[in-house]
């Protein structure tokens, strides 16, 4: 079960791009089988709950396990971190930072940037002026601040009402977004 849920997720690594020198690592520095390792500790340990009647076969639940972990790699802060800053995976499987000299960055980027800052602003003090919740997010991701359960505890309020606070401002963006 090991071995074939290691090669989905070498798969995975291929199609990422995630290969040096005829080694498979994320930039986390994971490997296939850790990938594949960690789901099935995770499906031991509960974190994840097999449904037999929900996916009968346990292979490809296991592949959306792997799916799901991945997933969690790309979205993560570090990894965008990671992203934008040049790196190699050295023999070891680790990852080491490349300073460039002299590369600046896109006028036009920062220009988009700034744009579409001043476009979430202008439509948080638009619809959400009153919304105490929602604009402590937006202060706190602006503060570094991700993690839902940090936004909790640094606001005062319950996870569910972050968790609807977002969802009522990712609407509203995929309004704007869609005009």
């Amino acid at each position: 079960m090991l071995d074939s849920t290691a090669i989905y997720a070498q798969r995975k690594f291929v199609r990422l791009g995630w290969r040096s020198k005829d080694r498979y690592r994320s930039p986390h520095g994971q490997g296939p089988d850790d990938i594949a390792s960690e789901a099935i500790i995770r499906t031991i340990e509960n974190r994840r709950v097999y449904n037999a009647q929900k996916c009968p076969d346990f292979e490809h639940f296991l592949r959306g396990c792997v799916d799901s972990i991945i997933c969690n790699l790309i979205d993560s802060h570090e990894f965008k971190k990671r992203k934008e800053i040049p790196y190699i995976v050295t023999d070891e499987g680790e990852t080491k930072e490349i300073e460039l000299e002299g590369k600046e960055a896109d006028p036009l980027q920062t220009y988009i940037e700034k744009d579409m800052v001043q476009k979430v602003e202008s439509i948080l003090e638009q619809n959400f002026a009153e919304d105490k919740i929602v604009i402590g997010i937006y202060e706190c991701f602006k503060a570094g601040i991700y993690k839902r359960s940090e936004l909790a505890d640094y606001l005062g309020v319950d996870v569910k009402e972050i968790d609807n606070a977002q969802k009522r401002l990712r609407r509203e963006m995929d309004k704007y977004l869609q005009k």
